[in-house]
């Protein structure tokens, strides 16, 4: 008489783990699921943002540019870029998706330095378009960053945007500014909260660089 409540008893604790295991499996999903759709999103509105602006700019028969600005950093022998490449914007190297993430980001802002230097892009269109596609390669890589880094592509796609459609150079040069500031601030945190690895920060001094080699450009023969 006992045996049969007992085996009942056993498969409904069975039957309520299974129940527990999959709405924890279901959870797992859909927080993985809404950062992919968070950083998707963000890919796609860039996207969408280069089919409006970049078209014309991959259209005309280049970039209006100025004389070429140097970057902060030296990065060794840089083979100048033929007009081809110039005239479509940076060719970023694909974000794998193993490995060290500031790799990754060190890759794609040298990439982006060495087209704004070679390619003489200074002016607010040139440097707006680099700058769209390079958001887009750091999204790509974004949630591997620490944390506090992981908002670098949407600041330099403000950044961008709002040098797009700067009225004055000045404007244009406070947003690249702005830029350069919010990265430096979430770099502090990521010091703030890893004091002991030095290396936590390297994908945010990445792209900061890669900003201010926008900023010199703009400044030494930026205009719309």
């Amino acid at each position: 008489m006992g045996v049969e409540p007992d085996r009942k008893l056993r498969g409904d604790a069975a039957e309520a783990q299974a129940a527990v295991a999959l709405k924890e499996e279901a959870a797992v999903r859909a927080t993985t699921l809404a950062n992919i759709v968070k950083f998707s999103m963000a890919a796609l509105v860039l996207t969408l943002a280069l089919a409006v602006s970049g078209a014309g700019f991959a259209a005309r028969e280049g970039p209006s540019r100025a004389a070429p600005a140097p970057g902060p950093a030296n990065h060794g022998d840089v083979h100048a870029l033929d007009p081809e490449s110039c005239d479509v914007g940076p060719t970023l190297p694909q974000a794998p998706t193993f490995g060290d993430a500031a790799d990754a980001v060190k890759d794609m802002s040298k990439a982006t330095q060495d087209y704004i230097h070679e390619c003489h892009c200074a002016t607010q269109a040139c440097l707006a378009a680099a700058l769209d596609q390079y958001a887009l390669a750091l999204a790509e890589v974004a949630p591997r960053l620490p944390p506090h880094l992981q908002n670098a592509a949407g600041i330099v796609a403000t950044a961008a945007a709002r040098v797009r459609v700067a009225r004055t150079k000045k404007d244009a040069a406070r947003a690249l500014n702005d830029a350069i500031a919010a990265i430096h601030k979430d770099i502090e945190l990521v010091k703030a909260e890893d004091p002991d690895n030095s290396r936590a920060t390297r994908g945010g001094d990445f792209v900061a660089e890669t900003l201010t080699v926008a900023s010199l450009a703009l400044e030494k023969g930026g205009g719309l």
